[in-house]
């Protein structure tokens, strides 16, 4: 049991389960419904994929801090989307997949360090920076793969972006993690092996 000054951790079994429960929901949902527009659709991605994490955090943060995380997550990633549909015009010139790809890339990259921030800020994930622009790298190539899987299998959808930038990043704060836990231990054990 964790104190109440005690620092977060994901329990990271049951994020990962909610987080193939609500991909599976969102796959469902998509092949029964019409298009929602993209800006909702991304605002309730953020939203979904912030609740997952607030509900698997040990200690669980308040609810008003949890409800605040799933709001701004929603609206940064709704606000990621739009701002996106409109920069890839005016970047297209003649390359319409080049603009995407770019677009694609820096939203993911943005939102990452934005939704990190968000981490750290409103629930005190500890989560430093150097950590952080690693895991933006990685949901930029899970993005950037994403949008290969959507012009390969259209009927996917912005559901490949989503799915695939998720398991980066709670993938990342994983392997954050475990290096945390692995240099915390080093410290001990190398001390246990200094003593006579």
């Amino acid at each position: 049991m964790q104190g109440p000054g005690a620092e977060p951790q994901l329990r990271y079994r049951r994020h990962v389960e909610l987080v193939a429960t609500a991909a599976l929901g969102i796959a469902a949902v998509r092949s029964f419904t019409a298009h929602a527009p993209v800006a909702f659709a991304f605002a309730c991605y953020g939203a979904l994929h912030a609740t997952a994490v607030a509900l698997c955090l040990r200690p669980r943060p308040a609810p008003p801090r949890a409800l605040a995380f799933a709001a701004a997550a929603a609206l940064q990633s709704g606000s990621l989307a739009r701002l996106g549909l409109a920069a890839v015009p005016l970047l297209a010139g003649s390359d319409v997949d080049a603009a995407a790809s770019l677009v694609v890339a820096a939203s993911a990259f943005v939102g990452a360090v934005g939704y990190g921030a968000l981490l750290r800020g409103i629930l005190r994930y500890p989560l430093g920076v150097a950590p952080l622009v690693t895991v933006a790298f990685a949901c930029t190539l899970a993005a950037c793969a994403a949008l290969a899987l959507t012009r390969r299998f259209p009927a996917g959808g912005s559901t490949w972006l989503a799915v695939l930038w998720w398991l980066a990043f709670s993938g990342g704060l994983c392997v954050v993690a475990a290096r945390r836990s692995r240099s915390a231990a080093r410290p001990a054990g190398a001390a246990e092996q200094r003593m006579p």
